[in-house]
């Protein structure tokens, strides 16, 4: 058996080592909340359409806040990968805005992002499990998204 004084040496650390600690990255952001999946009520509090860097595409996000306890959760969008975003007429976009408008958009209309921000709806929560490669997510960062926005429920 060693003595304690062999381990500490075995398991030094070098000062090479310590000093390249400031280089090593920091976390900046909290990790996504987690929810039971199912019905929920929300409201959406930020809306940001902009170009994924890694995906090449455009993404839509919708920031909620749950009622009445007040945990945020998202629900993200695909919006295509030409020049400008698009919401054609089988997109799930286009689906959320015509609920939120709780109308079909007219020819030429805009589908303006600010028709989400301070409505609430029922929405339903899943867990994302596996990473956009297939791969499985570690456990104890499985994460909860809208999976989809069933209605508006107010104003």
């Amino acid at each position: 058996m060693k003595a304690a004084g062999e381990y500490a040496k075995l398991f030094a650390v070098s000062p090479e080592a310590k000093s390249e600690a400031a280089t090593d990255p920091i976390c900046e952001q909290d990790p996504y909340p987690r929810y039971v999946p199912g019905n929920y009520e929300a409201q959406c509090i930020e809306v940001k359409i902009y170009r994924d860097p890694q995906f090449h595409c455009w993404k839509a996000q919708l920031v909620f806040r749950l009622v009445p306890d007040g945990g945020r959760i998202h629900k993200f969008f695909h919006m295509g990968n030409s020049d400008k975003p698009k919401a054609g007429p089988r997109s799930e976009y286009r689906r959320a805005w015509v609920i939120a408008n709780d109308a079909p958009p007219k020819k030429r209309q805009t589908l303006s992002r600010s028709i989400f921000l301070g409505k609430i709806f029922e929405v339903q929560i899943a867990d994302v499990k596996r990473r956009h490669d297939g791969r499985e997510h570690p456990a104890c960062v499985v994460y909860s998204v809208i999976k989809d926005i069933l209605k508006r429920t107010y104003p």
